[in-house]
């Protein structure tokens, strides 16, 4: 009305114009209505599609990413090798590995009762000798800057060549040394072992083999008495399964006759002429029933026969372990009286004999772990250096390049420095309202500006105490560790985090700014086939506020209008 009352006052302020008549200003006054009636506005349409989807409500917050870092760090042990070598008795001049125990065999005390005197010196008095390393590898050239992209295998450092060539070559002569050291503890121990076998025969006498024997007759029974019994289980087990497969099969046959039956009757009752559908089904059905009712009843006389067989055989695998149990008794009495009368042969030697081939084992496993260290530092050689360079262990984005030209790397030197994207978080400040919403492991939603048609997911890992500020407000940071493909993601980027409070999966649901509701009502606009807007009736369900579910009335992939106004 204020549009058209300014037309008026227009009008009338033009009455002094002779040359205007009273008809040619009515013309004008209604032209000018019409007008600028049209002019509020023109109704416009924008098509949108039913989408398939998930809906989420949840507390926003906004934060920034945090990318941990992962430090590469040079593993290759380069420390001297330590090498255990058989060392020489200066008084004798001999391996101490077999001249002095040449006088322990036999004896005049009763089987060489200084035998375990001279244990140590049959061990071999060994010696360390240590081999020093004073080899460093050299960085001739450096391969990679700060803020580059690097990929498993890239290389990050060259070195100078003669260096790699010496350490390589100390590394393959500490092999060697350690193998050279190792066959001869071998050979020493030839001897020792055959000095102590002899000494320890001529004092054991007749109970050398005692023990042995005793253990090993008690062990047989033992172990047939245990395969006798996993024997029984076994059958125990598999008659139970028949058993079980019996009476499930009777009652399923029991079910398929009364089936039949009624199939039967159902069929015998049913006129083919007046109703012959349900007089063909019901046939198809007995004969269906019938084959069932005829292989259960194949497979019941078949699983009674298993029962029978499996008790049987339960029966005589019982009878054979109280068989094998009768045997280990009679056996362990037996082996018992042929050992005490052995052992009485034994004194000290069975004792002072294990202690000196404990001694003769310990001294190789020693070099046995040596040598072992010096072929592994070798091995390791080709997976830390190749062609002359370092190479990367990870990919990543490098935050700081750690050695310069002329250094030299040292075992535990740090390489470079990475960003880590297993460890990409974002932390947000949360009211103390809000956070009773949220837990650990809390599923969230989060959009970057960069990626605006992307939605990354994450999880809260973290809650931190309260914080209180200087107006008394409480907040809690909450960590979320975002999960997936994080690759297009950079230090600080920021974006909005949605922690989800509640979730409709899996539904059709279209733009809220599409739907029109009056009173109980939900109704959209469609086109039709020739293009005429009408409109359509929907049932609509849960919404996040943008997106709106649609329950019945529209299908995935159907365009929807919606209408807005655009003055002119």
């Amino acid at each position: 009305m204020t549009k058209k009352f300014d037309i008026i006052k227009l009008i009338k302020s033009k009455r002094g114009i002779a040359a205007l008549s009273i008809v040619s200003a009515i013309i004008l006054i209604i032209i000018l209505i019409f007008s600028l009636s049209g002019s509020e506005g023109t109704v416009t349409y924008r098509e949108t599609a039913v989408q398939y989807g998930n809906l989420v409500v949840g507390i926003e917050e906004s934060g920034a990413v945090d990318i941990g870092t992962i430090q590469q760090v040079f593993e290759l042990d380069m420390s001297a090798l330590v090498r255990a070598g058989t060392s020489t008795d200066s008084s004798t001049g001999s391996s101490a590995g077999g001249a002095n125990m040449g006088d322990m065999g036999g004896g005049s005390t009763a089987g060489g009762m200084d035998m375990f005197s001279q244990i140590f010196s049959m061990a071999g008095d060994t010696g360390t000798t240590t081999a020093s390393s004073t080899t460093d590898l050299v960085v001739s050239e450096i391969a990679v800057s700060v803020g580059q992209q690097v990929s498993v295998g890239d290389v990050l450092y060259y070195l100078e060549a003669d260096s790699v060539v010496e350490l390589k070559a100390q590394l393959e002569s500490d092999v060697e040394k350690a193998k050279a050291d190792l066959d001869a503890v071998y050979a020493d121990q030839i001897l020792s072992k055959q000095t102590a076998e002899y000494t320890y025969s001529t004092s054991s006498a007749y109970g050398s083999y005692a023990s042995a024997e005793y253990l090993r007759t008690i062990q047989e029974f033992q172990e047939a008495v245990a395969t006798k019994q996993k024997a029984l289980e076994t059958a125990q087990a598999l008659l139970a399964n028949y058993e079980e497969q019996l009476a499930q099969t009777r009652t399923d046959y029991e079910e398929a006759v009364v089936v039949l039956n009624n199939c039967i009757f159902s069929r015998d009752n049913t006129d083919k002429w007046d109703n012959p559908y349900y007089y063909v089904m019901y046939f198809e059905m007995a004969r269906s029933a019938q084959s069932t009712a005829d292989s259960l009843e194949s497979k019941l006389e078949q699983l009674e026969s298993n029962v029978e067989q499996a008790a049987d055989n339960v029966e005589t695998c019982i009878n054979e372990l109280n068989a094998a149990n009768r045997n280990l008794e009679a056996g362990k009495l037996s082996a018992s009286q042929t050992y005490e009368l052995r052992k009485l042969a034994y004194s000290t030697a069975q004792e002072t004999y294990n202690i000196a081939i404990g001694y003769l084992e310990e001294e190789a496993k020693e070099q046995e772990e040596t040598y072992a260290d010096a072929q592994e530092k070798l091995n390791e050689f080709s997976s830390h250096i190749s062609n002359n360079a370092v190479c990367a262990k990870y990919s990543g984005v490098i935050t700081s390049v750690d050695l310069a030209v002329g250094d030299s790397i040292d075992t535990n030197d740090t390489l470079i420095t990475l960003y880590d994207m297993d460890e990409v978080t974002m932390t947000v400040s949360v009211a103390e309202d809000d956070v009773t919403d949220i837990n650990i492991d809390t599923l969230a939603n989060i959009s970057f500006t960069a990626y605006p048609d992307d939605v990354f997911q994450g999880i809260v890992t973290e809650i931190a105490d309260a914080v209180t500020d200087s107006s008394g407000n409480v907040t809690y940071d909450v960590t979320i560790t975002l999960q997936g493909d994080v690759s297009g993601l950079f230090q600080g980027m920021t974006g909005t985090i949605t922690f989800i409070t509640k979730e409709t999966q899996e539904v059709l649901y279209v733009s809220n700014r599409a739907i029109i509701r009056e009173g109980t009502k939900s109704y959209v606009k469609v086109k039709d086939d020739n293009g005429t807007i009408k409109t359509q009736e929907i049932t609509t369900g849960f919404s996040d506020g943008v997106n709106v579910e649609i329950v019945e009335g529209l299908e995935e992939g159907d365009v929807v209008l919606i209408e807005s106004k655009v003055s002119e």
